[in-house]
This record gives C-alpha cells, sequence and structure tokens, in this order.
C-alpha cells in the first residue's frame, strides 16, 4: 500500500514544529563558557543523546507506514531550518576560536551581535578574537562596548588593561586593572597587570604588594615570581629576592633555562657570585638533560659565554677556556662573535699562551674593526710571543687608523721601549725561579685585611717590603743574590711598584729580569718599573733573637722581629695575598720609618703589621694559577677561587680574617 503524499507533509510538519520547540530548553541550555575540545564535544555527545529519541507519534507513523525510511530523524534534523539564535552563533564563535579559525569565529560572533545587539559576551568575544588577528584597535572598541553593557566583567577589564598596557597609557590601564581587582581577582592576573604598570612607570615600591597578591594568586607562575625578583633587585632588597629565588628553584627544580635566566637577570642588577653559581647551575641541569634543553630559549653556547665572562672578571682564565670549550663560535649572537674571540684570546694570554692566542685576537679584530681595543691587544699578545715585528706592523696600523687613543700611544712607547738592545737580550715569557726571603711592613693592623682580599684598615696604606733572592734565574739571567726594595703607596698588585731600590752592583739585565718576572704575575697589562734607583741597601739578620732589619741610609729603617715556637715554627701562619708565596707569618713591627729625599720623615708606623714569608716560587706557578693574589679583587675578604686554593693547599686561615659574606653562603647552598 503506497503513502498518501498528503500524510507525509502533514507528518513531517508536525516533526518541525516538535523539534523546533523541545530544541528551545536545550539551547538555552548551552551557556558560552571557557572550554577545552574535549569538554566541548562531551556536550555536545549529551546533547545529541537529549534528542534522539524519537516523538511518539512518528513511531506510530513508521509503525504504520513501514515504507517511509526517509522520515526519520537524522533527515529530519538535516531537512529541517532551525531559527538561529544567539547563543548558538556565540557558542559556534568560540569553537571555531578554540580551533584557530579566527576568520570564523569572527563571523558567527558579529553574527550573534546582529542576533542580539545588547549581548556584552558577544562584544567581549569580539574583542578576544581581535586580539588573536592582532586587531587592537578593533579589539578596544569591542571591549569598551562590553563594558558598557556589563560593567561588571572582571576579565573584560583585564583584557582591556592589557591593552592599554601595551599602549603606554598607564593611567587608563591602572583604572582597569583596580576595577578588575574590586571586582574579584582570585587568580591574581589583575594585580599583575597592576604591577607591570608601575613597574613601566618606575613606581617600583607600589608595585610590589600587587607582585605579591599576583604570586599568591598562581604560586606555580615562574613569570610572576620572576617579576617580583626583579623589582626587590630594583630596590636593593637583595634578600627578599633571594628568598624568591629560593622558592623559584624549588618549584622548578631541573630547568637548565629558568636557571640560566635568573643569572642573566642578578647579573643585570650587579651580582656576579650570585650569577655565577646560578649560571653553573644552568650547567649542571643541562649535562643531566644531556645538553637538549627542553625549551628553545636556551642557547647553550650563550650560557657558557656568560659564565666565561664572569670567570675571566674574576682572573679565572684557566676556567674562561674551559667554559670556551663547550662554546661553538657559529652559534653565538652575530654582535658578540668579535668580544667571544677577543675574551677567548685574552684568557690565552692571562695563562701564558701568548703565541695560541693570536689567531683568536686577530680573528675579533678582523671580525670588529672599530673596536681600537682589539688591535691594541693583538700588538701585546704578537710582542709576548716574541714576534716584534708583526707588533710593530699591527700598531703602526692602530696609530693610523686611532692615533688619539692613549692605549694605542701605550704600546707605540712600549715597542720603541722594547727595541733597545740590552731590553731585547732579555726577552719576554722566559721561565724563572726564585728562592729567598722577605719581608713587609705597612700601617694596617694586624692581621692584614689586604693580604685577605679586603680593604686596608685605614685609607691608606704605605707599604714597603725587601725581598732578597738567595738563589735564582729568568732565562738565563742570574739573580743570585739580588735584592730589592719596594714601596708602595697602597697594597702590592699584580703590577710594579711605586719605588723600586736596588743595590749599586745590581746590572740592568737583572733588573730588566725582575720587570719581566713581574709582568708574569700579570700578562694581560704591561708591566713597568718607572721609578728605579741604585743604593746601598743594608739587610742585616739575628738569628739568636729573630730580628731583621733592612736600612737605606737617610731613606728607610725597618725592624722586625719574627714569633717562633721552640722548634722554630712561626705562631702566626697565614694564608696571604702575596706575589712570592702564598704562605706568610705575621711577625712583631718594631719600627717602620721612611724619609723622603729632603730628609723629611714622611711616615712612621712602628708598632704596626708586619709579615716575612720564605720564598721558593717559579713560574708555572703563575701560568697554572695556584697564586691567590692572581684572584685578588677586593671584595671584603677571600672569594670563591682564594678558598679552593687555600683549601687543595691546606693553607692556614686566622679567625681573625675577614669574612666575605656571599662567599660563606655559596659554600653554604
Amino acid at each position: 500500500m503506497k503513502a498518501c503524499p498528503e500524510v507525509c507533509k502533514r507528518i513531517l510538519r508536525r516533526c518541525v514544529v516538535f523539534l523546533a520547540i523541545s530544541s528551545l530548553p536545550l539551547i538555552m541550555k548551552w551557556i558560552v563558557l571557557p572550554s577545552s575540545p574535549a569538554e566541548h564535544s562531551a556536550r555536545l555527545r549529551a546533547a545529541a543523546g537529549e534528542i534522539s529519541v524519537e516523538p511518539a507519534i512518528l513511531q506510530n507513523a513508521a509503525q504504520a507506514n513501514p515504507l517511509l525510511p526517509s522520515c526519520s530523524v537524522r533527515t529530519i534534523n538535516a531537512q529541517a531550518k532551525i531559527p538561529p539564535t544567539p547563543d548558538k552563533a556565540l557558542r559556534e564563535a568560540r569553537t571555531a576560536l578554540a580551533e584557530g579559525h579566527l576568520d570564523e569565529a569572527l563571523q558567527h560572533c558579529q553574527e550573534g551581535v546582529q542576533l542580539d545587539p545588547k549581548s556584552a559576551l558577544a562584544y567581549f568575544l569580539m574583542g578576544m578574537i581581535q586580539i588573536r588577528r592582532g586587531e587592537v584597535g578593533e579589539a578596544r572598541q569591542a571591549l569598551l562596548q562590553s563594558l558598557k553593557l556589563d560593567p561588571a566583567h572582571t576579565t573584560t577589564h583585564y583584557y582591556l588593561g592589557k591593552i592599554y598596557l601595551a599602549a603606554n597609557e598607564f593611567t587608563a590601564a591602572t583604572n582597569e586593572f583596580e576595577a578588575a581587582i574590586k571586582l574579584g581577582d582570585p587568580s591574581g592576573a589583575a594585580h599583575y597587570g597592576l604591577g607591570l604598570t608601575l613597574l613601566a612607570e618606575s613606581r617600583d615600591a607600589e608595585a610590589v604588594p600587587h607582585l605579591h597578591a599576583a604570586v599568591k594568586g598562581n604560586p606555580q607562575d615562574a613569570e610572576r615570581r620572576f617579576t617580583l625578583v626583579r623589582a626587590e633587585l630594583q630596590l636593593k632588597q637583595v634578600d627578599k629576592a633571594r628568598s624568591n629565588l629560593i622558592q623559584i628553584r624549588e618549584l622548578f627544580p631541573r630547568d637548565p633555562t629558568l636557571a640560566y635566566q635568573i643569572g642573566k637577570v642578578l647579573l643585570e642588577y650587579n651580582l656576579p657570585d650570585d650569577a655565577e653559581a646560578e649560571f653553573e647551575r644552568a650547567s649542571v641541569l643541562l649535562v643531566d638533560a644531556g645538553n637538549n634543553p627542553a625549551s628553545g630559549d636556551l642557547n647553550v653556547s650563550d650560557l657558557y659565554l656568560q659564565m666565561a665572562r664572569l670567570r675571566f672578571d674574576h682572573h679565572d682564565y684557566w676556567g674562561t677556556l674551559h667554559d670556551f670549550d663547550r662554546i661553538t663560535i657559529s652559534s653565538v649572537e652575530a654582535n658578540l662573535r668579535a668580544s667571544a674571540l677577543h675574551l677567548e684570546g685574552q684568557a690565552l694570554v692571562g695563562v701564558g699562551k701568548a703565541p695560541e692566542a693570536l689567531d683568536k685576537l686577530r680573528q675579533a679584530a678582523q671580525t670588529n674593526p672599530a673596536n681600537p681595543e682589539y688591535l691594541v691587544h693583538l700588538t701585546w699578545a704578537q710582542f709576548l710571543a716574541g714576534d716584534a715585528e708583526a707588533a710593530a706592523t699591527t700598531a703602526l696600523l692602530a696609530g693610523r687608523k686611532w692615533p688619539s687613543v692613549p692605549d694605542v700611544q701605550l704600546m707605540q712607547t712600549l715597542l720603541k721601549r722594547e727595541s733597545a738592545a740590552n731590553r731585547a737580550s732579555v726577552p719576554l715569557s722566559q721561565p724563572w725561579h726564585v728562592k729567598g726571603e722577605g719581608l713587609v711592613c705597612c700601617p694596617c693592623k694586624v692581621p692584614c685585611p689586604c693580604r685577605s682580599n679586603a680593604t686596608p684598615t685605614h685609607t691608606h696604606c704605605e707599604n714597603t717590603g725587601l725581598t732578597r733572592i738567595h738563589r735564582g734565574h729568568y732565562g738565563k739571567v742570574s739573580l743570585d743574590g739580588f735584592t730589592f726594595v719596594a714601596v708602595n703607596g697602597a697594597m702590592e698588585t699584580k703590577t710594579a711598584p711605586d719605588m723600586l731600590y736596588v743595590e749599586p752592583s745590581a746590572t740592568d739585565e737583572q733588573l730588566i729580569a725582575l720587570e719581566r718576572i713581574m709582568q708574569s704575575f700579570n700578562p694581560l697589562q704591561p708591566s713597568i718599573i718607572l721609578n728605579v734607583e741604585r743604593a746601598p741597601i743594608s739587610f742585616v739578620t739575628s738569628r739568636q733573637d729573630n730580628v731583621y732589619e733592612v736600612r737605606i741610609p737617610k731613606l728607610l729603617e725597618i725592624k722586625i722581629r719574627r714569633e717562633l715556637n721552640n722548634e722554630g715554627e712561626p705562631l702566626f701562619p697565614a694564608a696571604a695575598l702575596d706575589q712570592f708565596s702564598n704562605r706568610i707569618e705575621y711577625a712583631r713591627n718594631l719600627t717602620y720609618k721612611f724619609w723622603d729625599k729632603n730628609g723629611a720623615l714622611k711616615w712612621d708606623y712602628g708598632g704596626r703589621q708586619a709579615n716575612f714569608r720564605t720564598i721558593d716560587l717559579d713560574s708555572r706557578a703563575y701560568t697554572s694559577q695556584t697564586m691567590l693574589i692572581q684572584f685578588a679583587d677586593g671584595s671584603g675578604g677571600f672569594n670563591k677561587k682564594q678558598l679552593e686554593l687555600i683549601k687543595s693547599e691546606k693553607l692556614p686561615v686566622p679567625h681573625t680574617y675577614p669574612r666575605r659574606e656571599s662567599t660563606e653562603r655559596q659554600h653554604k647552598q
């Protein structure tokens, strides 16, 4: 039996009406909220389940007329045109936005606005879409319209505040973030936005409480904690910043990229020791990760370049070269390659490897020919390497390009000085060895803080030291029996003394050899003894009462007594910064007077500090960097590298020596 066409049409009309009416409550229940694609799919499946039950009229019709397979619910759904609603349009906009289909999302959003011009949600979504499209002006207008329709929407205030902040409209940004906070900001996002705004206006102290609230709202957000640390460092609240950094490390203990970023921030705020410790932590984590960081934000070569610079600043040239073993120059940013090559070359010079440094320094000068320092240092390295001709050529080139630069002029003067026949006969960079004894007096208290890398007791430190070499040589020049007195206006450094007195019997070759030895204390800068005077030097020792006397007629009187036990061992030995020994012994200062050439007494520091040392030293101590004085930085006490040497050589450290708080903290960590 064939079905009547009129009956089919009538059934279809009833189904359409029923589906349209029964779907309305379901559509009204679909609220447009942020959701993941999985949640959205679950909602669709649930909705499909609710409308899959066929109406009784359709079931009866199917039983009465089994020849109407086309009248199934699926077919009717496809054929029926349900009138669009604002909720449906916004739901589809939300779905398209989540899937990254921005044009489609915007189209659905515009449809929603047309269907409901008073929908604050529609304008909000439109603003979000426009932000994703990079159309900030349109986004701002949409969000402003959304707030007109619903001023109590926290998220709209927040995103509008972000737009104002990006445009440097700080007052407007502040107003929006404050409005969001008043409406409720449990996530801390608005507090963070307000904190950033205040920082942008250099109102750091006002920003900190909001940054704290932001961190409280989301303790797992590393960026918020990082920003708080920056603000605290800017306010010089170093201890608070360190406390927050500890929490960051605890939250992200295995992230080398984060450790690297922390190090850069600490370096930016002039905390090199903290920065170095953080870079080292990043290095360890990087090795644990197989030198393959999870984040692409970490440039491995840049990490080790940062470490190399810090080690170089601490005069740790071997450590610098060790870091360069892990640096690929081609991976270094183009604008940093010349300085990286220069740094490696200088480190090689610092450990006495001038010939190996030449290629690096030459590449640095070629990569950045506008930097006079590179040519100056290349000239000096060529001279140290024994290639005087190449040094003269490079100095001439530098002089033509930068005739008024002081370092260029100095290098030209040095080369002219070194061309003298007697200096050429005592070449640079020769091996040397000296054995003897020496003593030093100064106005500091005992123990002398200068000897432990601290500043003098007073604002001045006029020190005078005698050194007698019993046996020694520099290259082929004998130094047996050579005695000299060095006078300095400040704590002796790695460069030449202010004034040098030698005995009349001293030869020019011995003087040049002494200058060459002093040059090896710090190969990176020329050592020039400018003031030399030959004078009779009396050095008398009394083994019976351990008294040592030094006299230069009408100029100097020094008298000290060594403090020894019954076995002849010093009572007060100490690790110390000294050019000829890592160990000194404090002695009794009986007399310390110095007169000028007119016979006027310049100082009388008897009863102050005096020390004595035995000497057995060769050039390898400096090329291997095992001398405490090589790492002097005047930072208030023995630094990390010096403490490592003290431990390895088992040197005594008096408990009265100054101690650096930062070094102690690092060793505890």
